[in-house]
């Protein structure tokens, strides 16, 4: 037992004025209508699939990324403990030609 469905190309549903058809019928039966909504429920499926896929690869890449910026941030603190250490070494040789250390003259060694 289908159903008959009349299209028209007017989007009034007053049963009273006359309408122009566009097409005479179209009978949509048991099966029809089953296999429509399978295609519907298939098509949502796909769009729900896509939509997680699309947020899963977002929170990958923003995790490259967070992983990306705390490899540079030991990198950067391992470039400032190396160029503390650079000047450390500069100001203790800059230390070592201004300072009064001067080699010793004659030692006197005193013998028990």
């Amino acid at each position: 037992m289908g159903r008959v469905f009349t299209v028209t190309n007017s989007d009034s549903l007053n049963p009273n004025i006359r309408k122009k058809t566009i097409g005479r019928e179209i009978i949509i039966g048991p099966n029809a209508i089953k296999f429509i909504a399978i295609a519907i429920f298939a098509i949502l499926a796909l769009i729900y699939l896509a939509q997680s896929t699309a947020g899963a690869n977002r929170s990958i890449k923003i995790q490259e990324q967070n992983d990306q910026k705390n490899n540079l941030n030991l990198e950067r603190e391992r470039y400032e403990v190396e160029e503390t250490r650079l000047k450390s070494l500069k100001e203790i040789e800059s230390g070592i030609e201004k300072n009064s250390m001067e080699p010793p003259g004659d030692v006197e060694i005193i013998s028990n």
